[in-house]
């Protein structure tokens, strides 16, 4: 019996959303696409828009939550994220009713029937944004992206997972021959900033485990990065890795659902 199905779909600069659904719940996190996408994209895995239970938003940049007010309008649906979050969303004046806000502090569990969702503060140049650690039954998920660094303290949190959705940004040679502001390639390159491809991966290999089954590599730039060079990085630098050929590395992608997985 298939306990948990996790489906990302979207996944980049443009546009951030994924599925998990278990046999009691259906929840998102972030909704960075419009509502009508949204709609289109959960059809193309048989689930309506009115099964989805709840959402988990890790800051407020608009490729997090493009849809979060037409959604909530919609739907009421149940939205839990930060303090910081909630404060930056309500300064922006969407008209949405904010009674469907939930907000929650960092490490706060919350829980959905038998599935855990525990947040933590990543470092990004957002106010006070999370990664998600979800438990169900005896399956640990890791949701990181939008981060400039990964602290000691939570790689100790995110530890032995079964999956990992990480973000792997950018390559820092791409990055810099791009036509971007230098202002811009500051702040991604700094710790509040984006993962690229080394930092990320490096990070997984003192995080996995044998446990570890799944990496969605995520947050994939489309200018700063290329797909066959970030599958070489992978090969190169989990080489010497004794889990290296258990796990299955997915590539995300920003228009298209990626690859489900099932635990």
């Amino acid at each position: 019996m298939v306990k948990v199905k996790i489906t990302v779909l979207a996944s980049g600069s443009k546009g951030n959303c994924t599925l998990i659904e278990t046999a009691e719940n259906k929840f998102l996190i972030d909704v960075g696409i419009s509502y009508r996408l949204l709609v289109a994209k959960l059809n193309e895995v048989n689930v309506n828009i009115t099964d989805i239970d709840a959402v988990f938003i890790t800051h407020e940049h608009v490729d997090h939550v493009k849809g979060l007010e037409v959604l909530i309008k919609k739907n009421n649906i149940y939205v839990i994220l930060s303090h910081g979050t909630y404060q930056a969303i309500v300064s922006k004046k969407i008209g949405v009713t904010y009674e469907y806000f939930n907000v929650i502090s960092p490490d706060e569990e919350v829980f959905l029937n038998h599935t855990s969702i525990v947040p933590i503060l990543v470092s990004h140049d957002a106010n006070e944004p999370f990664g998600y650690i979800i438990r169900h039954n005896d399956k640990k998920i890791v949701y990181l992206t939008d981060s400039g660094y990964v602290s000691q303290e939570n790689e100790e949190k995110i530890k032995e997972a079964d999956v990992y959705i990480m973000e792997t940004n950018h390559n820092i040679e791409m990055l810099m021959c791009t036509n971007r502001p230098w202002s811009l390639k500051q702040r991604i390159l700094s710790d509040k900033g984006h993962l690229c491809n080394e930092d990320a991966l490096n990070t997984l290999l003192r995080v996995v485990s044998e446990k570890t089954k799944v990496i969605y590599l995520a947050h994939i730039s489309e200018e700063a990065n290329n797909v066959d060079l970030l599958l070489l990085t992978v090969k190169e630098l989990f080489a010497n890795c004794i889990y290296h050929k258990a796990i299955k590395f997915i590539v995300t992608k920003q228009y298209d659902l990626s690859e489900s997985i099932y635990l």
